[in-house]
């Protein structure tokens, strides 16, 4: 059996849908990763910065905005240290101007 690593980046509380911003108990992406881990198994790891994000969606936008004007690899509050025994790497998160919020690139492993 495959050994699957999910990792996902997620915005809990006010989130944009369908057209209007509403407050979410659990962000979009949790729900996928846990979907996918229900459909093929395998370990969760959540993407999570040391600093949180602001809970007013507008503000945490316009954040994410200037990280990616200046290619910000924010500190996260854990890394994984290696991969190498996992088959399958699933890497989920919101798509925000057509890449991943700058967190998920700090989740660089491996060597340079």
């Amino acid at each position: 059996m495959s050994k699957n690593l999910i990792i996902y980046y997620l915005r809990k509380g006010e989130n944009y849908v369908n057209g209007r911003i509403v407050k979410l108990a659990k962000g979009n992406t949790e729900i996928c990763a846990e979907y996918i881990q229900k459909a093929v198994g395998g370990d969760l790891f959540e993407v999570s910065t040391t600093e949180a994000c602001s809970d007013d969606y507008n503000e945490c936008i316009e954040q994410a905005k200037q990280e990616l004007k200046r290619h910000a690899r924010p500190e996260l509050a854990a890394y994984l240290d290696d991969i190498s025994g996992y088959d399958h790497v699933f890497v989920l998160g919101p798509c925000w101007w057509g890449t991943y919020p700058m967190a998920v690139f700090s989740l660089h492993v491996g060597e340079e």
